[in-house]
């Protein structure tokens, strides 16, 4: 999967970085998030949607370890 191209814009990318750390938000799974939902966009079908959100969150989780878990509660 490829990013969204706001991604790829230099300054588009440096305010949502800056964004992504004022708010406390993980740059890496936004962007994950967005290629998901970049990559069902059009197509009509939402089928496997949620495994591949699922997928890309406990890949976000394994990365954090408990820290990111914790955050949570």
């Amino acid at each position: 999967m490829r990013p969204p191209a706001c991604f790829d814009d230099h300054e588009t990318r440096r305010k949502i970085e800056a964004l992504c750390k004022k708010h406390g938000v993980d740059l890496r799974l936004l962007t994950d998030l967005c290629e998901v939902v970049q990559s069902y966009s059009g197509s009509g079908r939402r089928d496997g949607i949620t495994e591949d959100v699922r997928e890309k969150l406990n890949a976000f989780i394994d990365r954090n370890g408990e820290s990111a878990s914790s955050r949570r509660k």
